[in-house]
């Protein structure tokens, strides 16, 4: 049973619960497009941290050094100034799109930039160790939903 419009407007005043049906399809469109980066991202942490363990695992210097130090800088920087840029853009809202929007565009650029031309990232999708990981092909579609909700906004 759906509550009645006077129910939902309480709701939304005294409790400041907005019900997804009122979401604006940009706003639908943003918060699935960063839940889509959440689980892309998720993917490919768990891909580096298999990889990595194979690295840790062979016993060679140079490829234990890599798995400890090499691996967490695949993603440059972006990937933890994606995620802060997130925390400020929250829900997709007009007036923050509107004043982080060029800023977080940049990044979006940015980002998928470094995962197409870094070699160390194609160095993990490529890795002879027989370990599936697909920066790539699973980042690169996070940021394109991201890019593609920030430009509906």
């Amino acid at each position: 049973m759906s509550p009645s419009p006077a129910q939902r407007a309480w709701v939304e005043r005294v409790l400041g619960f907005k019900f997804p049906s009122e979401l604006k399809p940009t706003g639908l469109t943003w918060l699935l497009a960063c839940q889509a980066w959440r689980a892309a991202s998720a993917a490919v942490d768990a891909q580096i941290s298999a990889l990595q363990s194979v690295l840790r695992k062979s016993g060679k210097p140079a490829l234990v050094e890599i798995a400890e130090f090499g691996l967490n800088a695949v993603t440059g920087n972006y990937k933890t100034r994606l995620i802060a840029m997130l925390l400020e853009l929250g829900d997709g809202s007009p007036t923050v799109i509107a004043k982080h929007g060029p800023k977080a565009r940049k990044l979006l650029d940015d980002f998928a930039t470094h995962i197409t031309s870094d070699p160390r990232v194609a160095a993990c999708d490529e890795n002879p160790f027989g370990v599936a990981v697909s920066i790539r092909t699973t980042i690169g579609p996070a940021l394109q939903a991201l890019q593609a909700a920030l430009q509906g906004a």
